[in-house]
């Protein structure tokens, strides 16, 4: 992660992927780490022979506060332990695990009822066992600036391994905010005294719109830049079923055109495929042939 010159793959979706194997309406996917393990394995091997430098831990919404939602309390340690086992299983010798930690689902007011010390304890419980076997830190799709710096701060209590954090926003007549009212400036401001190691966004929007949250962003920080879009914009079938229509052609196009403009990390969210990141691959590698 230190080479200034060479563009990191990181994966794609993997909500979207295990949908695709027909998971259960209402059921949250990390659970699958105990019960259908080989799935999340199979995901995390598809995206390694795609040729992803990094993959992350199925663990986006396994903190202890999201856990409760879903009667799983009790089952947080396993699924964490499980989701490294399964891609542990799934790593190449060469390749980076980051351990995924999502948002807790759980808002400060007058939202919600969250406080600042309930965020920091079940980040910290969640980092505690992550940071056992993964190589660096991805918090992800963080629409609450204040949650962000939260688990920033939990999991430096505990480990001094990179940290990459993205913020997830939404392009505005004004420009990029968060739901919660954060200012793409005022989030990587916050992130750069924060001293996290790479600022990133995912999610939320599409490639096309995230080109122009990045031509921003260049002009606000030197630190490392990350992007993992959505395939476009979510659609319903005639089957009631969501899809992304971006095609990956499309796709790629924009991730080529965020690497010129010096993203240093680039994967996919939802939407993206292992045949989205194998045609990232083949663009990276025209870039150092």
């Amino acid at each position: 992660m230190n080479n200034e010159s060479k563009v990191i793959l990181f994966d794609g979706a993997m909500g979207t992927e295990i949908i695709k194997r027909g998971i259960e309406p209402g059921k949250i996917p990390d659970i699958l780490n105990i019960e259908q393990p080989n799935l999340i394995t199979e995901i995390h091997k598809a995206y390694f022979s795609a040729g992803s430098d990094i993959c992350q831990t199925c663990t986006f919404g396994s903190t202890p506060l999201n856990l409760q939602h879903y009667n799983l309390t009790e089952k947080f340690k396993e699924i964490n332990q499980k989701a490294l086992d399964n891609i542990l299983l799934a790593r190449p010798p060469d390749r980076i695990i980051a351990g995924d930690i999502g948002p807790t689902g759980e808002f400060k007011p007058p939202v919600g009822n969250a406080t600042l010390e309930q965020w920091y304890q079940s980040f910290y419980e969640q980092s505690k066992i992550l940071d056992k076997y993964i190589d660096v830190w991805h918090i992800e799709t963080m629409s609450d600036l204040d949650e962000m710096l939260t688990a920033v701060k939990a999991i430096k209590r505990i480990s001094q391994k990179p940290i990459m954090s993205s913020m997830t926003y939404r392009k505005t007549k004004r420009g990029y905010f968060t739901i919660m009212g954060d200012s793409l400036e005022k989030c990587i401001k916050s992130l750069e005294m924060s001293e996290v190691d790479v600022i990133g966004t995912n999610c939320t929007i599409g490639s096309k719109d995230m080109i122009g949250l990045i031509e921003e962003s260049v002009k606000i920080t030197n630190k490392p830049l990350l992007v993992k879009p959505n395939a476009g914009l979510p659609r319903l079938d005639t089957g009631e079923k969501t899809y992304y229509d971006q095609s990956v052609e499309e796709f790629v196009e924009d991730i080529c055109i965020m690497i010129d403009l010096g993203v240093k990390i680039v994967g996919g969210c939802c939407g993206t495929s292992p045949e989205t990141i194998r045609e990232i691959r083949k663009s990276i590698d025209l870039l150092y042939s």
